[in-house]
């Protein structure tokens, strides 16, 4: 189909949003322009100053007899206006109005020039809502890919920082920007990111999990493998770490990878405190991360299986507090941990009012309405509390969703074959974990690094001065942090 106004019309006339309007320009205002425009999406005082005022006003337009002149002089500047692209096919001049651009369209040339005067509604900079800023900066990411993008050249101001967008979606067209640091990240993962990203052949993208399921390698894994954000900070600090960035358009929240065990349990206040609080809080987030794993399991195999591993009077403690439960040890904990889960699903969709509400008073009643009337012991449900409390020390909500997955396995496991079990179910972890290979990077570098290992940015967090390079795994072309 030819570029001009009919075909248009044809194409969008059902759309009550779509409006053309024609205005006359040249001389004796013989020579017809029209324009067409979504309202809502385009901004009303730039389409009316910086287009239709010149083109009606300027004395350049006013004398030009045909629109081959008008077409030159708006190709050499003459609207004042920087953001335009010439548009020859009707296909890319459909694409760029949904974008939210202006289109002035000549029909007898068949041409049309896209203006990017979007003036659509969004939201403003506000603090983080589900990551917690202590010490650092309280913007964040919203729903405006180029107001994402200025706060991270803000942060990073050197030309190496590449910016490349590309389309998703064959129906939405939304714009992914891929994100990385030309003198720093891996070309390998980069290319591999990219064409991951060129191959995706889908109706829309309509939450970050669309783009998640094409990106990971291990397709059946519950374990995080990309790093999701609404923090600026945090995702620039790990563009010069060497890693890759992607942000999509309509989204808050932008996408790292390669994710890393490691990666994951980091938190980007490590950096703002000194690093001997900083080593401390971290190594508990390592110590706690295995209590929630395996303590409902441990509990569930010495008390069912191993009797003589507690001391005489634990265990008598432990037999008293149970007198009177109808259930035995293993169904007990397995229930309470899944009165738990229901607990915090219910605590996220309900209002946030309500649902903090919920999540206290029904963890109190819960657990003490089950100990008095004898459907729980006491033991259990302290252990379910430190159990559930232990979890949410993570940083990454993520790596806590698939914890709590595998440590719900790990007490099934524990009640079939005690210790045997739960030592099964953690090799079984262990295994999965190390078969996890993200663009050439072990899960769990750099504890299974072949190479030179480094460990200043692990359990502990070195200062700062020590901190001298780069993760060895992501195999960077810069790997000196500090030269």
């Amino acid at each position: 189909m030819d570029l001009n106004t009919k075909n248009l019309e044809s194409l969008l006339s059902n759309n009550l949003d779509i409006c053309f309007k024609n205005i006359y320009v040249g001389l004796d205002r013989t020579i017809k322009v029209t324009i067409v425009y979504i309202e809502g999406l385009t901004e009303k005082e730039h389409l009316s100053s910086f287009v239709i005022r010149p083109l009606l006003e300027s004395p350049d337009f006013r004398d030009a007899e045909k629109e081959e002149e008008i077409i030159a002089l708006i190709e050499s500047g003459g609207l004042y206006y920087p953001l335009s692209n010439k548009l020859k096919d009707i296909d890319s001049a459909v694409s760029s109005l949904f974008k939210g651009n202006v289109l002035l369209v000549f029909d007898e040339e068949s041409v049309s020039f896209s203006f990017e005067v979007q003036g659509f509604e969004k939201r403003a900079i506000t603090e983080p809502s589900s990551e917690n800023v202590i010490k650092g900066p309280k913007d964040t990411f919203v729903e405006d890919l180029m107001t994402n993008i200025s706060t991270v050249r803000r942060r990073i101001a050197s030309p190496d920082l590449i910016i490349e967008k590309t389309t998703v979606g064959q129906q939405t067209k939304t714009t992914v920007a891929l994100i990385y640091h030309k003198g720093i990240a891996n070309e390998d993962i980069v290319d591999d990111i990219r064409r991951r990203i060129d191959s995706i052949r889908i109706d829309g993208v309509f939450s970050t999990a669309y783009l998640e399921e094409y990106l990971i390698s291990k397709k059946y894994s519950p374990f995080p493998q990309i790093i999701f954000t609404e923090r600026p900070d945090k995702f620039s600090s790990n563009i010069i770490e060497g890693r890759v960035g992607i942000i999509i358009d309509g989204f808050p929240t932008a996408l790292i990878l390669p994710a890393t065990l490691v990666a994951l349990m980091q938190a980007p206040e490590d950096y703002s405190t000194n690093f001997l609080v900083s080593s401390q809080i971290r190594f508990l987030r390592y110590l706690l991360i295995i209590v929630t794993l395996f303590l409902p399991g441990f509990y569930i195999a010495v008390t069912s299986f191993h009797h003589e591993m507690l001391p005489t009077v634990l265990i008598l403690s432990v037999k008293i507090a149970k007198e009177g439960v109808p259930f035995p040890t293993f169904l007990e904990t397995i229930a309470l941990l899944i009165a738990f889960e229901i607990l915090v699903e219910a605590g996220i969709r309900l209002p946030k009012s309500i649902g903090q509400a919920l999540s206290i008073v029904g963890a109190v009643v819960v657990g003490q309405a089950a100990a008095q009337a004898k459907l729980s012991s006491p033991a259990v449900v302290v252990l379910i509390s430190v159990t559930a409390i232990s979890n949410f020390v993570l940083p990454n909500q993520d790596l806590s969703n698939a914890i709590r997955l595998w440590r719900l396995i790990i007490a099934i496991a524990s009640s079939i074959a005690g210790l045997f079990g739960m030592c099964i179910g953690g090799l079984f972890l262990l295994c999965h974990l190390c078969s996890i290979e993200n663009y050439g990077v072990p899960y769990l570098s750099p504890f299974v690094s072949s190479t030179n290992p480094q460990f200043q940015d692990t359990f502990i967090r070195s200062p700062v001065r020590l901190m001298k390079k780069r993760p060895i795994d992501l195999k960077t072309l810069n790997k000196k942090r500090i030269d």
